[in-house]
């Protein structure tokens, strides 16, 4: 089991008050809903990102190691439990030199994603190479498991040709059923899902975690995404010796609809 303790930092502690009754679905207060507050994209050549795996290894960016070495167009999509995630991924971006997109709708699941225009809306938007997805959190304790398999084919099926890594929820205290989790495995494959089953982090607030814990967590993930063998496209994600603030170019709270 990997523990991901950590201590609580001043950041977390500032609004540690306000979130010790927060559920999973609901806006944290630091959060500001549907606001675009992130830099303009810039639009680039995506032709090698959209290509299949077989190019990805005739191409000139493969260091042969097994490792996509160009600059990549990032986007990270999800729940809320993009606050934490993107503050340390946006780190490894700049470190590598990567470009750096993350929306954040909290209270989502997969139907949101699966059902409404904004991912191809995003993708159209940042063209991106690569894509993460923190998804799964608020679909535990949901049954209807048919519904869920046809989101999640959905999702990936809007993805196209772009590489992609799906990042599986944390367990969630009094949800033991975590049939989703198998969902997402089966239909993603191993070598595209990340499972944090066994991820045991300290909580803000008992679902989210505190930052610390959720940079180990980003650490663990990255150490995976750039393992040939492990994942499917593997990329460079060099451990990052200096941080950056993190501003989503999105947020949308609990009562966003989506685009249709």
């Amino acid at each position: 089991m990997l523990a991901l303790t950590g201590s609580v930092s001043a950041q977390d502690s500032n609004w540690t008050d306000h979130m010790s009754t927060l559920k999973p679905d609901t806006l944290p207060p630091r959060a500001k809903a549907d606001h675009n507050n992130g830099s303009a994209p810039k639009l680039i050549d995506i032709g090698r990102g959209l290509g299949t795996d077989d190019d990805f290894y005739t191409s000139s960016s493969w260091n042969g190691t097994g490792v996509d070495t160009a600059h990549q167009t990032i986007l990270l999509i999800g729940d809320s439990m993009l606050d934490g995630l993107g503050s340390r991924f946006v780190d490894y971006a700049a470190e590598n030199g990567d470009e750096f997109h993350a929306v954040i709708w909290y209270g989502s699941n997969t139907m949101h994603w699966a059902t409404t225009r904004d991912l191809e809306y995003q993708i159209e938007r940042v063209h991106p190479t690569f894509i993460i997805l923190s998804l799964g959190y608020n679909d535990l304790g949901y049954y209807n498991y048919e519904k869920r398999v046809r989101w999640v084919d959905d999702i990936i099926r809007k993805f196209g040709n772009i590489p992609f890594v799906w990042i599986g929820p944390l367990p969630r205290r009094g949800f033991r059923d975590r049939r989703i989790v198998d969902i997402i495995r089966e239909r993603v494959g191993e070598n595209r899902f990340f499972d944090s089953s066994h991820t045991v982090c300290a909580r803000i607030d008992g679902n989210h975690p505190t930052m610390a814990a959720a940079a180990k967590w980003v650490d663990n993930i990255a150490g995976w995404m750039s393992t040939p063998g492990l994942t499917a496209h593997p990329i460079r994600m060099d451990r990052p010796t200096i941080n950056v603030a993190f501003h989503a170019d999105e947020k949308h709270n609990v009562r966003y609809h989506g685009r249709n």
